[in-house]
C-alpha cells in the first residue's frame, strides 16, 4: 500500500466559512459524520462513528505512509484535532500529507473538486445532490432553548446513506484527478508545506481593541441612520437601504439607475440640492463604517487571540498567493500618518474615545478605516518586522525584457518614476516637476504590461492624475518609445508562445523564458525552473477592439468573477505581466525560505511584503533587508531592493 486518499464529512455549530479551520476543526460541538478511504487502487472503506476502528488506516498513518486529500488542510486539522486529541489516533505529520486542490492551482485548473474533474475530462463526477444533503446534516436541525438538535442517524437514516454514498464518491473523484496532475515539484512541495506552518502559525491580533473599535462604529451606524431618516424626512430608513434613497434621489429630481460606491462619488462632482449632496455623503460615510473586517478577524482569532488560514498557496495561477478569511491583501491605505494612528491605539479603549478621536482627528469611522492595519500585533515579548520589494515588478520587467537603461537607474539614484517623466516630457531629469514625476509613475504601473489609454485613465484615478485621453495617448506612445526592449519583449512571448502551440513537444524561447506544449498544457518555464501553466491552449482568429482579424492565444482558466471554466484569450503584454509576476513571487518564495532558516518566524505576507514576529532584541530591520535581497542564483544582474521597519503594530 503506496498511498491512501481520504475524505471526512463533518458537523458542528460553529460557521466554517466565518470562523476559519482552526477554530471550526478545534471547537467541542464539531463531530465527524463518516471518513471515506482507499489504499492505492482498492476498493472505498468508510467509518463511521461507532464502527471498529480502522486499523488499516491507523496502521498507515502511524508508519508516516502517504496519505492524500483534496483540500489536505481540512482533513490534517480534523485528523489532528479529534482523531487524534480525542479519539487517541496517531497524528498525521504535514510531511506525509499531499493535496489535490495544491497539484490543481499549480497547473491553474479549477480548485474545487466538482469543477477540476470535468476540467480534467473525467467522466466521473461530485454527487451535487448528496452535497446538498451534507451540508444539511453538517449543521443542526435545530436549537431549542440552548439546546442543539442534530439531524438523527435513526431517523434521517436515508441522508445519512446518502451522505455516506457521498462522500465515498468524493474519494473516487478525488483519486482519479489525482492520476491525471502532475505532482509539485519538491521546491513547490517544501513551500506548500511551509506555507501550512505558516498559516498554521497565525497572526496576532487586538482583540480588545477590535471590541471597542466596533462598539465605535456600531455607535456611528446608529447616528448616521438617524440623521439620514431627517435628511430625506424618513423617506430613507438607513444609509444602506439603496432601493429607498435610489427612489428618495429620483423624487428629487436627481436620476441615477445606482448608488454604488462609484456612482455616488460620480453624484457628489456634479451640481445637485444640498440635501441631496449630505445624504450621499452619509451614504459615503456609512460605507466606511463596515465592520466586516473588524468582525472577520474577532470570528476568527482562536483564544490565543491568533487568527490562521490567511493565506492560499499558488492562488494565482501565476504561483502567487491570495487572502482567504481576514483578507489581508486588501487593507485599505491609510489617509493618515502612522504618528496619529498610534496616538489613536493609546486611547481606543477609553470609555470615551469615539469623542477624543472625533475632537482631535475627524469622523471615526473613517479613521477607524485607516486604522485597520494596527489590529494586527505581535504577541507578548514580540515585535513585528517587516520588509518590501520596493518596485518590484518594474525591476523584474525590465530585467526580463534586457531593458539595462532601467536597470542602471535601479542599480544608481533609484529615481525611476523621475526618469520615465524625463523621457516622455523631454526634459532634464532636474527639471521633473512633482505633477511630471506622478505621470511617470502611473506610465511605469499602467504601461509595462502593453496597456494603452484605458490601463493609464484607470491607473491614473488612483493617484488623482487627470489627463485628456489624447494626452493619455501620446503618453503611452512616449513611454513605449523610451523603453523599446519592453515592447519587443511583448511580441518575443506571444511569438514563441504561439510557436509551441502550432509545434507541440518542442520547446521555443524568448530571452529567459521557454515555452512548451506538453499534453494539454502550454508551459512557460521561468527562470528559476518553475513553470507557468495554460490548459488547453489553442490559436484562433479573432476581432480586435479595433475590428481586425487577428491570430490569438487562447485557454482555459476560471472567470475571477463567475467562477466559470472558460476560454480566455492571451496577448504579449498578459504574457509579460505573468512572467513578471511570476518571477516577483519566486524572488518572495526563496526569501521566506531564507528568513525561516534564519529564525525570523514568518507570520505573514502581503504582496511583496514579509511581515515577521520576532522576540525582543532579536535581528534588526538591516540584517531582514540584507536576507531577503540575497539573489538567487538564477536571478543573476536583477538590482533588488527593500526597505523594513520594526514596530509593535501592523503598519502601512
Amino acid at each position: 500500500m503506496n498511498m491512501v486518499h481520504i475524505d471526512f464529512e463533518t458537523r458542528s455549530t460553529v460557521d466554517l466559512k466565518k470562523c476559519g479551520l482552526h477554530n471550526y476543526a478545534t471547537d467541542s460541538s464539531t463531530e465527524i459524520l463518516c471518513l471515506a478511504y482507499a489504499f492505492d487502487d482498492s476498493e472505498v472503506h468508510l467509518w463511521k462513528q461507532g464502527d471498529a476502528i480502522p486499523a488499516d488506516l491507523i496502521s498507515h498513518v502511524s508508519d508516516g505512509r502517504t496519505i492524500v486529500a483534496h483540500n489536505a488542510h481540512f482533513e490534517i486539522e480534523i485528523w489532528n484535532s479529534i482523531c487524534h486529541l480525542r479519539y487517541g489516533w496517531p497524528a498525521i505529520d504535514i510531511e506525509q500529507i499531499y493535496c489535490t486542490m495544491a497539484m490543481a492551482y499549480a497547473m491553474a485548473l479549477p480548485a474545487k473538486l466538482e469543477n477540476l474533474a470535468p476540467a480534467l475530462g473525467l467522466s466521473i463526477e461530485k454527487d451535487s445532490a448528496g452535497g446538498r444533503i451534507m451540508l444539511q446534516l453538517s449543521k443542526p436541525k435545530d436549537i431549542v432553548d440552548g439546546e442543539i438538535i442534530w439531524w438523527n442517524r435513526a431517523t434521517y437514516a436515508e441522508k445519512y446513506e446518502r451522505v455516506y454514498a457521498y462522500c465515498k464518491q468524493d474519494v473516487e473523484v478525488e483519486r482519479e484527478v489525482h492520476k491525471r496532475m502532475m505532482e509539485l515539484s519538491p521546491s513547490e512541495r517544501g513551500l506548500w508545506i511551509l506555507d501550512y506552518k505558516i498559516n498554521k502559525r497565525g497572526i496576532q491580533v487586538d482583540i480588545e481593541s477590535i471590541k471597542s473599535a466596533m462598539k465605535i462604529i456600531d455607535s456611528e451606524k446608529i447616528r448616521l441612520d438617524n440623521d439620514m431618516k431627517k435628511i430625506t424626512n424618513n423617506a430613507v430608513s438607513t444609509c444602506t437601504a439603496s432601493g429607498q434613497l435610489k427612489d428618495w434621489l429620483i423624487a428629487n429630481e436627481v436620476y441615477t439607475t445606482s448608488v454604488s460606491k462609484t456612482d455616488v462619488t460620480e453624484l457628489l462632482k456634479s451640481e445637485i440640492p444640498a440635501s441631496v449632496r449630505a445624504a450621499l455623503l452619509l451614504r459615503q460615510e456609512a460605507a466606511k463604517a463596515s465592520t466586516a473586517k473588524l468582525s472577520a478577524m474577532f470570528d476568527r482569532a482562536n483564544v490565543d487571540g491568533r487568527i490562521r488560514g490567511t493565506t492560499q498557496y499558488h492562488g494565482a495561477s501565476t504561483g502567487r498567493w491570495s487572502g482567504r478569511g481576514v483578507q489581508v491583501h486588501n487593507l485599505p491605505r491609510p489617509q493618515i500618518t502612522q504618528e496619529k494612528i498610534d496616538s489613536i491605539f493609546r486611547l481606543i479603549n477609553e470609555p470615551t474615545a469615539s469623542a477624543q478621536i472625533e475632537m482631535l482627528y475627524g469622523q471615526p469611522t473613517t479613521i477607524l478605516s485607516d486604522c485597520l492595519r494596527g489590529f494586527i500585533t505581535a504577541k507578548k515579548n514580540h515585535s513585528l518586522i517587516a520588509c518590501d520589494y520596493s518596485a518590484i515588478e518594474a525591476r523584474v520587467l525590465a530585467w526580463l525584457a534586457g531593458e539595462e537603461k532601467i536597470l542602471d537607474v535601479f542599480r544608481g539614484h533609484g529615481k525611476i518614476y523621475e526618469v520615465q517623466a524625463s523621457e516622455i516630457f523631454k526634459v532634464n531629469l532636474e527639471d521633473v516637476t512633482k505633477e511630471q514625476r506622478q505621470i511617470g509613475k502611473v506610465a511605469i504601473l499602467a504601461l509595462g504590461y502593453q496597456g494603452g489609454v484605458g490601463a493609464f485613465q484607470s491607473m491614473a484615478k488612483n493617484y488623482n492624475v487627470k489627463v485628456s485621453d489624447a494626452n493619455a495617448d501620446e503618453i503611452k506612445k512616449a513611454w513605449r518609445n523610451a523603453n523599446p526592449r519592453i515592447v519587443n519583449y511583448w511580441y518575443s512571448l506571444e511569438h514563441a508562445a504561439k510557436e509551441a502551440i502550432r509545434n507541440p513537444g518542442k520547446t521555443f524561447t524568448a530571452n529567459t523564458v521557454k515555452y512548451k506544449v506538453s499534453g494539454t498544457f502550454l508551459w512557460c518555464l521561468l527562470p528559476s525552473n518553475r513553470a507557468i501553466c495554460y490548459p488547453y491552449p489553442k490559436l484562433e482568429t479573432l476581432l480586435t477592439p479595433w475590428k481586425e482579424e487577428k491570430e490569438t492565444i487562447s485557454y482555459m482558466a476560471e472567470n475571477a468573477t463567475s467562477r466559470k471554466w472558460e476560454r480566455s484569450k492571451a496577448y504579449g503584454g498578459l504574457l509579460a505581466e505573468n512572467v513578471t509576476q511570476a518571477v516577483a513571487r519566486d524572488i518572495l518564495a526563496e526569501a521566506i525560505v531564507r528568513l525561516e532558516e534564519t529564525k525570523y518566524t514568518v507570520v505573514m505576507h502581503v504582496h511583496d511584503e514579509i511581515v515577521c514576529e520576532i522576540p525582543k532584541l532579536f535581528g534588526s530591520v538591516e540584517e531582514m533587508e540584507k536576507i531577503m535581497c540575497e539573489l538567487p542564483t538564477w536571478a543573476k544582474g536583477l538590482p533588488i531592493s527593500a526597505e523594513g521597519w520594526l514596530k509593535k503594530r501592523y503598519q502601512k
